[in-house]
């Protein structure tokens, strides 16, 4: 019989479960037996194909990992990072009391399923936020700026001074920068470009008027935002079978002399629409770190145009990114728990809250103890 509250943690090629083991200590202390598991293939280049599956199809696309069932049985508790969680898997474990993603984006847990069945589950807030900000502004400049292009010139024994917008390169303070997506990364974007002196317009149908405008933006809405951004960046969700946010339709509403800047999710946009736009002249040029496969195909058509920056989906990697994924996560469990912020909850539903009674018993009694 089980005499200890049970968490499985998930780590990957990315965060080791040992890692994540580790940052969990304090439930150790507190009487809870933590189990670390490894999902999915050793290399991050593998663990990136996999993550665009499941982006573009869900965790349906994958099989249950092998061995992960079995040390869910008696379980209270599951904490993943990429690994995917099938409606499938969560049906079969009645007494799990909720799903942990060390991630901002949850894509890789069926979390319309786990509420169906009553089952919470609950994301982290703020993991990249402070890395993909820094790096979209970065991205701004890198592309408009040619700082890039200009590099890889220099590094080829060349000394570039023209570039595909000589003429009309800007300054940030002439520009009107549109955020598509005013959650935790929109808004520190609008926080850093306001050193810079630009407008900062904003879409999100989720946010209130009264919130952006806190934030430092002006809300609008798709069309206004699309026809009015000098740059144009993404920090939208996307997940498995949603549209595109930015097709054929869209970028032909932008000016063209407009740049696009995705640090978000490559299902955003329409890839061949914006390799085509950008090759024809409709847009100026965009700066992509995120891609819909990776790395990128020999023949893929970005490669042969001069009016783009590609980077190698790098926008989180920074060292405060490792560390911080469990932290912040229970931190907002914390808040969540004791009912200050319910925000990292994305299923809430009643049928959840006798799960989340149990789990805020454990979770209480365990910090106590420790």
């Amino acid at each position: 019989m089980k005499t200890k509250p049970k968490m499985v943690v998930a780590g990957d090629a990315l965060l080791a479960p040992e890692v994540l083991a580790d940052s969990f200590l304090s439930f150790v202390r507190g009487g809870w037996e933590v189990t670390p598991y490894f999902y999915g293939p050793p290399t991050l280049h593998e663990l990136d194909e996999e993550l665009l599956l499941i982006e573009r199809e869900g965790p349906d696309a994958l099989p249950i990992p092998d061995g992960l069932e079995a040390l869910l049985q008696d379980a209270d508790l599951l904490v993943v990072h990429n690994c995917p969680v099938r409606a499938d898997l969560l049906a079969r474990l009645p007494q799990l009391l909720a799903v942990g993603v060390l991630r901002g984006g949850y894509e890789n847990v069926d979390a319309a399923a786990a509420r169906e069945i009553g089952i919470p589950v609950m994301h982290t807030l703020g993991r990249t936020s402070e890395a993909v900000s820094d790096f979209a502004v970065g991205l701004m400049l890198a592309e408009t700026r040619n700082i890039a292009r200009c590099h890889a010139g220099i590094r080829a024994g060349e000394w570039p001074k023209e570039f595909p917008n000589t003429g009309r390169i800007p300054e940030l303070r002439e520009l009107t920068v549109g955020i598509a997506g005013f959650g935790e990364i929109g808004r520190l974007v609008a926080r850093k470009l306001s050193g810079f002196g630009c407008r900062v317009i904003a879409y999100d149908p989720f946010v209130s008027e009264e919130a952006v405008i806190r934030g430092g933006a002006e809300k609008t809405d798709l069309e206004t935002l699309l026809a009015e951004s000098d740059i144009l960046t993404l920090h939208s969700r996307h997940s498995a079978g949603q549209p595109q946010l930015i097709g054929a339709a869209e970028l032909a509403l932008m000016k063209p002399d407009a740049y696009l800047i995705n640090t978000a999710r490559a299902g955003l946009i329409d890839m061949d629409a914006l390799a085509a736009a950008l090759k024809e002249g409709r847009l100026a040029g965009a700066a992509l770190d995120v891609f819909d496969r990776e790395p990128l195909g020999a023949d893929n058509p970005l490669l042969a145009l001069a009016n783009v920056t590609l980077t190698s989906h790098i926008a989180f990697d920074t060292e405060a990114f490792y560390k911080r994924s469990p932290i912040l996560w229970r931190e907002g469990m914390d808040r969540l728990l004791n009912g200050s912020d319910k925000r990292v909850w994305i299923n809430a539903n009643d049928s959840a809250l006798e799960r989340l009674e149990k789990l805020r018993g454990l979770w209480f009694q365990s910090a106590a103890q420790a």
